[in-house]
């Protein structure tokens, strides 16, 4: 049985303006990873290359960017937030994931 690659969820954001540096996906991954540590999610793993960057946050919750925007389904619908705001939307994540599991096996 054949299955396709992961995509990204619909609907992809627009790429940049020709012209404009857009910020580097990579970073802003980064920087959300940090701030989920914060709220206590430190199970969150990024990959990132030049153009679109993945952080998995928690089982079922998978989040995109692009470093100009962050993307995830939210309940079945697609949910954008500005990536000029990674403090709210680690906030927001969060509460998505619910309460942090253990750290690991005693």
């Amino acid at each position: 049985m054949k299955t396709d690659p992961m995509q990204p969820p619909a609907p992809f954001p627009r790429p940049a303006s020709p012209g404009a540096a857009p910020p580097s996906p990579g970073s802003l991954a980064a920087v959300v990873a940090r701030l989920l540590a914060r709220h206590g999610l430190t199970r969150v793993y990024t990959a990132a290359c030049q153009v679109v960057a993945v952080i998995s946050v928690a089982a079922g919750l998978t989040v995109w960017t692009n470093g100009r925007q962050l993307w995830w389904d939210e309940h079945g619908r697609p949910r954008a937030w500005p990536g000029a705001d990674p403090e709210g939307a680690a906030a927001h994540l969060a509460g998505l994931a619910g309460p942090p599991g253990p750290a690991g096996p005693s």
